[in-house]
């Protein structure tokens, strides 16, 4: 019976951890003293049925509970942000509750190592789908309409905009901005990518042709910039007689990475 009590609070502790560590994510906020908290409501988890009280009343105290635990974890400075915090705290306890009553009601009753590998997988693949939405969500943040004019070639394409992006031509001292392959391609330039690749082309074919090198400090990389008509940024400014430099490879979300000037 020990061992089984023993096995129940780890079960509640490792769980209870992560729940606050999910509200952590989801929120972006950090908690204080979250260990121990778990710890303190494992024990409560444990000594709570031993009472016997009815469903409702036990529901009731468990509230009481969430709400003591949110308020002893996080800080907040209104009732709304407390509020917010405590509903994504309520989200992630049946988040967890909920996928383990979906597999003991399924398999039957599980051993707690099951049960503990089944909530560590949900955690992962919970991250990373937080992750993942986060990550898209900073990318349409810094996305733009983007507007590309050379000759007869006119091209509407996806711009991120990178702060990091301060790469400057050192032949024309003007900011350079990153285009994919395909862009490339798109801009009408007849230069296959093995010749790209082998820089066995003539520059000539290309307004202003020359390499530059990829970062900002003359080392590294050499990549083949030139100009181009024009390019315009939805709600930034247009530039005459852009430079761009192709990179041997094509972008996921987005076409061209516009230099930091245009922040």
């Amino acid at each position: 019976m020990e061992i089984v009590v023993e096995y129940v609070f780890l079960q509640n502790l490792f769980i209870d951890y992560l729940i606050f560590k999910t509200t952590e994510g989801i929120l972006k906020i950090k908690g204080n003293h979250i260990v121990s908290i778990s710890m303190f409501a494992s024990v409560f988890s444990l000594i709570l049925p031993i009472f016997y009280l009815p469903k409702f009343a036990e529901f009731i105290i468990k509230i009481f509970l969430g709400i003591l635990l949110v308020s002893l974890t996080f800080k907040f400075k209104s009732f709304l942000s407390f509020l917010k915090i405590f509903l994504t705290f309520l989200f992630s306890t049946f988040l967890y509750g909920g996928v383990c009553a979906c597999f003991v009601e399924t398999f039957g009753q599980l051993h707690t190592l099951i049960i503990l590998a089944i909530v560590a997988v949900t955690y992962c693949i919970f991250e990373w789908l937080l992750k993942y939405i986060n990550k898209r969500k900073t990318i349409e943040n810094f996305c733009y309409d983007v507007l590309l004019e050379n000759g007869d070639k006119v091209l509407n394409c996806k711009g991120f905009l990178d702060t990091g992006n301060m790469l400057v031509d050192p032949l024309t001292k003007k900011p350079v901005c990153l285009v994919g392959l395909k862009l490339f391609e798109e801009l009408g330039f007849e230069i296959d990518f093995k010749d790209l690749l082998t820089k066995n082309f003539d520059l000539k074919k290309l307004s202003l042709g020359h390499y530059i090198c990829l970062d900002t400090v003359g080392q590294g990389n050499k990549v083949l910039a030139f100009e181009v008509d024009k390019i315009s940024v939805k709600g930034k400014e247009e530039v005459k007689k852009p430079m761009l430099a192709v990179c041997l490879k094509n972008f996921s979300n987005y076409e061209i990475i516009l230099n930091n000037c245009f922040a």
